[in-house]
């Protein structure tokens, strides 16, 4: 591939004349190559121009993982203007928070979406023009286009007079907001195609390999570190809307998958279920683990498993993705592995000075993937970006090898009596212990200390552990002042969109519940019978079990067996499935406020057992009709 490409847009017109009917996507039965992706994004670059868009301006769009996601986005950056992807999993304030900040003149969203901007219609002054993405019309409450008759009633070449430069901004992603409100972090194009070309230097990849995205598009996992690397290299992106254990396996093996790159929330789900012993993996070469640390012994039992080396990365938004990782010609178990190309990475103290091997500090990084900015930031900008380094907020080391180790967040620190207490050691304890399936400690104010760590442990289904037991083998791993002062036993942590604890949704939600109202939802359970569809359950033998807690829930079961269904009060004992929800949250998935998928990935719900067969339970039941 020989031309010179300084802008995606570049890259898409490279792409689509040297590998024009190469597939750049396939998502379920449909096939799109990368000329249909610079055809269909010149599409939507002219009706951008048609309505006034200009450079700099922002386009935001609220879309699920779909081809279309990649029209809009690279035809707002074909024409210099910014592609502001919002996540599928905000809501109407967060969504309004985005507008106030980025202005966007123009808003593009999934058709499932469309109820959120109904809400706050009255309230995004800023925005001239709302599309929605749908194949069908809709009866909506607000004026709209709709993108399948754009992207037909505009087809032609792009031409284009101010085509975008290296160094106009490409993206605005706004952050998940785990420590604030969300920011927006702007990528130029030449942020973008440094990060991509570090990313796949070290990738055992070649033009035409396939690789199986599940993450969401609109975060940087799934876009920076997977999908413009594909779009680098040429590679074929086998797509879905969303990530599923029971389908997982099925397109490795069906499309002969070379690489994926998922989250250890989703290695733990992948290890509940039996399918990938029952499938043809042997197309893998390689799985990508990053966004949170994954356990050493849970690395290993997954390679064991699975039949495939998982290298560990690390990386932030801030600086387009990936910053270290784990390679076949280096790897260490448990570090986040060594710079990329490219990238320089260090450990700084409080003064900024590099620290000795060994000595922990905050990890810093330089390089031309670093960030430009935050949206109309100019002081959070400078405390993040010194000297053209990068606080990444992460504390760790590096050892005489040269990979690297996280520690801890900078932010979640917990000083008790002036003595540094990481949670990250404490967590990696206790998970250790035999009854614990997840634990994140957090801060507890004191009066005589200061802080204290206080962990929140959600056990394994089936295992008891009590809070004397648990303090005991604390006590005998940990020095006395690590020992949290106290322990609070849940059903489920709280997640962002890929996996993460999110620690101040946690203490949020701590803090609510003792003044949370009851949701009701024995109702839910009561009308299931009605809802069934016995001729969608044919042949299914099967007993699921939900606790579902806050003062609303109860413990129900559901047994469906030769096309009859019955729900009882109580817990069966070996039950296929069991769920754990708090009410108000079961009430979303159940009457679709909700996806389940969301639902699970951010620990608003628990399923422990065969995971696969709860996607199936869903066809078995009508929706629920609400007033």
């Amino acid at each position: 591939m020989s031309t010179e490409i300084l802008t995606l847009k570049d890259l898409v017109i490279r792409n689509a004349a040297e590998r024009g009917d190469s597939p750049f996507i396939l998502f379920y039965d449909e096939v799109v190559t990368y000329r249909d992706l610079d055809e269909r994004s010149d599409a939507f670059a002219r009706y951008l121009l048609s309505k006034g868009i200009v450079k700099g301006d922002i386009v935001a769009f609220m879309m699920a993982n779909s081809p279309s996601f990649f029209y809009v986005l690279l035809g707002a950056q074909k024409i210099g203007a910014i592609a502001g992807p919002v996540s599928c999993w905000w809501q109407d304030k967060e969504l309004q928070h985005l507008v106030d900040d980025a202005e966007p003149p123009i808003l593009i969203v999934d058709d499932e979406f469309a109820p959120i901007v109904s809400k706050i219609k009255e309230a995004i002054t800023s925005v001239k023009t709302i599309v929605v993405n749908s194949p069908s019309k809709l009866s909506l409450d607000f004026e709209h286009e709709y993108l399948p008759d754009i992207l037909e009633g505009h087809a032609g070449k792009l031409r284009h007079d101010d085509p975008p430069t290296p160094d106009d901004v490409a993206t605005a992603m706004y952050t998940s907001g785990t420590t604030g409100k969300p920011k927006g972090v702007l990528h130029t194009h030449r942020n973008i195609l440094s990060g991509a070309h570090s990313k796949v230097q070290v990738a055992p990849i070649d033009p035409g390999d396939r690789s199986l995205c599940v993450l969401p598009l609109f975060h940087s996992g799934g876009l920076n570190d997977l999908a413009y690397p594909c779009m680098y290299r040429a590679l074929t992106i086998v797509l879905r809307t969303e990530f599923s254990a029971s389908e997982f396996w099925e397109c490795v093996e069906r499309y002969k998958v070379n690489g994926f790159y998922i989250v250890p929330t989703m290695w733990n789900i992948l290890l509940r279920v039996p399918e990938a012993s029952e499938v043809d993996t042997s197309s893998l070469r390689f799985g990508l683990s990053g966004a949170a640390p994954i356990p050493p012994e849970q690395l290993e039992e997954c390679e064991r498993r699975f039949n495939v080396p998982i290298l560990e990365a690390y990386g932030s938004t801030e600086n387009t993705g990936g910053i270290t990782a784990n390679t076949f010609d280096a790897r260490k178990f448990g570090s986040i592995g060594k710079a990329l190309p490219g990238m320089e990475v260090r450990i700084f103290d409080e003064q900024d000075n590099e620290v000795a091997p060994g000595e922990i500090g905050e990890i810093v990084t330089r390089s031309e993937a670093v960030m430009k900015g935050y949206h109309k930031a100019p002081e959070a900008t400078a405390e993040a970006i010194k000297d053209g380094w990068l606080h990444t907020g992460d504390m760790g080391y590096v050892d005489d090898e040269g990979f690297f180790f996280i520690v801890d967040r900078k932010k979640d620190l917990i000083i008790r009596g002036g003595v540094n207490v990481y949670p990250k050691e404490l967590e990696t304890v206790i998970g250790a212990h035999p009854a614990v399936e997840e634990v994140a400690v957090i801060p507890e104010p004191h009066d005589k200390y200061g802080q204290v760590a206080k962990a929140c442990v959600v056990l394994e289904q089936g295992k008891s552990l009590t809070e004397k037991e648990l303090r005991a083998y604390c006590a005998s791993e940990l020095a006395p002042y690590k020992v949290p002062e106290k322990f609070l036993f849940r059903d489920r942590l709280p997640r962002n969109a890929i996996g993460k604890v999110i620690k101040k949704e946690l203490i949020r939600e701590i803090a609510e519940e003792a003044t949370a109202e009851a949701v009701p939802v024995a109702h839910l359970f009561e009308g299931m019978s009605a809802r069934f569809i016995p001729k969608k359950a044919k042949g299914v033998d099967a007993v699921i079990s939900y606790h579902i807690t806050g003062g609303g829930g109860g413990d129900w079961t559901v047994t469906i067996r030769d096309g009859q269904i019955s729900v009882t009060e109580g817990l069966a004992e070996n039950p296929r499935c069991y769920v754990v929800a708090r009410d108000s949250d079961y009430y979303d998935v159940t009457v679709g406020k909700m996806s389940g998928i969301t639902a699970v990935i951010t620990g608003k719900l628990s399923i422990k057992g065969d995971t696969g067969f709860m996607r199936k339970l869903r066809k078995m039941f009508s929706p629920v009709e609400t007033k």
